[in-house]
């Protein structure tokens, strides 16, 4: 009897462990050379004048103090942003993707500014406020396969040191993306 229970143990308590393991989700970046100067990627006029006013805050104060090898004038750590289209929900709607770089807006693991802006669909578009998500400190992010109010859940990752990782779950609440977890 003693042997069958050891038996039970050895191959079921791997078993039930292995459905605890969480397997954290590839996540991508916005390519470093994939900037709004390189005209990878085209931004209407309504969207390049959003796009100042919403990192005007951040340029403003690398103006004042540019780390080295950054671009000296607002207008250069404009055209320095990383931008990218994505899709964030199941019928194709695109949003666009918006990263820091460069030395004074990211830090040194490589955690920038962030922020997500609504597509041409959507009820709070450029037209209106625009802005899904803006957040500091992100390094890559991955919208998963679950979606809250018609939009894909999103998870950014953000490293605060060489040997550690964050990972955060936002939730669209039906006009901007939530920290959920």
């Amino acid at each position: 009897m003693k042997k069958v229970l050891w038996a039970v143990i050895l191959f079921c308590v791997p078993a039930i462990s292995a459905q605890r393991v969480w397997v954290v989700p590839k996540l991508h970046e916005i390519p470093w050379k994939q900037t709004i100067g390189s005209g990878r990627v085209k931004l209407s006029a309504a969207e390049t004048a959003l796009l100042k006013r919403v990192s005007r805050t951040v340029i403003a104060a690398c103006v004042k103090d540019a780390g080295p090898g950054d671009p000296k004038t607002a207008r250069g750590l404009f055209e320095q942003l990383r931008v990218g289209r994505v899709g964030i929900g199941p019928d194709g709607e695109k949003a666009l993707l918006v990263q820091g770089n460069g030395v004074c807006m990211c830090g040194a693991v490589g955690a920038c500014p962030f922020w997500l802006i609504g597509g041409t669909g959507h009820p709070h578009t450029l037209l209106g406020t625009g802005i899904l998500l803006s957040t500091a400190g992100v390094n890559s992010f991955e919208f998963e396969k679950s979606k809250t109010n018609g939009n894909f859940d999103l998870l950014l990752g953000s490293n605060d040191s060489a040997m550690e990782r964050f990972l955060e779950r936002f939730r669209f609440d039906g006009k901007r993306y939530v920290r959920e977890g």
